[in-house]
């Protein structure tokens, strides 16, 4: 087996797995590798946490950015549990 990486016609990056003599070109019908699906993200929850989030660390100006790398952790504080609870699911519900 090979992976391939490929483009879909929406610009999204997908991996998949091909027998190693088939032609790249048939990646799209490969045994898909990719990351969860993101559109499963409570986008607007997290946009409200990330709101929250910066109130919360102080980082209401510019000048209260500049000063602090807080804008990272504010950011790691709203997206990466959320992101980390996809992989466990889809590790759950049988997936990779």
């Amino acid at each position: 087996m090979k992976i391939v990486e490929w483009t879909d016609d929406k610009g999204y990056k997908h991996i998949s797995k091909l027998r190693d003599h088939d032609p790249d070109s048939m990646a799209m019908k490969g045994i898909p590798c990719d990351p969860p699906n993101v559109d499963m993200l409570d986008w607007d929850g997290m946009k409200r946490d990330l709101h929250n989030n910066l109130i919360e660390m102080g980082l209401v100006t510019w000048n209260d950015v500049a000063r602090t790398n807080g804008i990272i952790s504010a950011i790691q504080r709203t997206f990466k549990r959320p992101l980390v609870n996809l992989y466990k699911r889809e590790l759950r519900d049988g997936g990779k």
